[in-house]
């Protein structure tokens, strides 16, 4: 883990990390080691990343996942800064500058650390059983809160619940549930380990052995959709912002 930390500079309110080295898909699992343990340590990191080189593109996912995976915004935060051109053009392709903000010096990092990213996310790992939907409705009801978007927990979590159900009774695995905010609104995806090819979701009939499913997914969510894994799927929604 000390191969990738060149330096660390904590403050009152958050921690200077500097890394070093090569972020490539050999290091991701050291990088990502080191960040959770710092989060959890101070909450928020200033990032810099000029003597640090991307030689794998996805590799700069990490910043993103590491952040999601902590509670996101403001449980969390993560200011990336310093980045070369091409760790610049990288963090913008993949849409990481959405979650983690990307700035070019430290005092930009240090005056953007306290505000909200453009999107924030939060995740959780969910067992197989039938307890799992009631920890998806504690994790979007302290999401909503911080997030000041309280209005939107009713319908998510109706969303969330049913999605989750299908996970357990149908998928028969663990899932994970990931929700993000956005200019749009509230997003909400669970993706299953179902092996091999199963059926893809669709509304069941309303009383039916499988209660009121997908049906209620299609009524409330403004869009949804399924994206297909070699080993699962991810089934998700979108509550949109009311008017105004």
């Amino acid at each position: 883990m000390s191969g990738v930390l060149s330096r660390l500079e904590v403050r009152d309110d958050h921690a200077l990390v500097e890394l070093t080295g090569v972020l490539r898909l050999g290091t991701m699992a050291d990088v990502r080691r080191l960040l959770i343990k710092l989060l959890a340590n101070h909450e928020r990191l200033l990032i810099d990343l000029s003597r640090i080189r991307l030689e794998w593109e996805p590799a700069v996912q990490v910043f993103r996942s590491v952040l999601t995976d902590a509670g996101g915004w403001p449980t969390a935060g993560l200011v990336l800064f310093g980045a070369d051109d091409w760790m610049s053009s990288n963090l913008e392709a993949l849409h990481v500058q959405r979650t983690v903000p990307v700035v070019a010096t430290r005092a930009d990092a240090e005056r953007r650390m306290h505000e909200r990213p453009d999107r924030v996310t939060r995740a959780r790992e969910l067992p197989a059983h039938s307890g799992a939907p009631r920890a998806a409705r504690v994790l979007l009801s302290d999401a909503c809160l911080d997030w000041g978007v309280a209005e939107l927990y009713e319908d998510a979590a109706l969303v969330a619940g049913e999605l989750v159900t299908n996970a357990v009774q149908h998928a028969q695995s663990t899932s994970r549930l990931r929700i993000a905010l956005d200019h749009r609104g509230l997003w909400i995806e669970v993706r299953d380990y179902r092996p091999g090819n199963g059926p893809r979701p669709r509304p069941r009939i309303i009383g039916g052995d499988g209660g009121r499913g997908l049906h209620v997914v299609d009524a409330v969510a403004h869009e949804w959709g399924v994206t297909d894994h070699s080993d699962g799927k991810t089934v998700w929604a979108l509550i949109g912002l009311p008017p105004g």
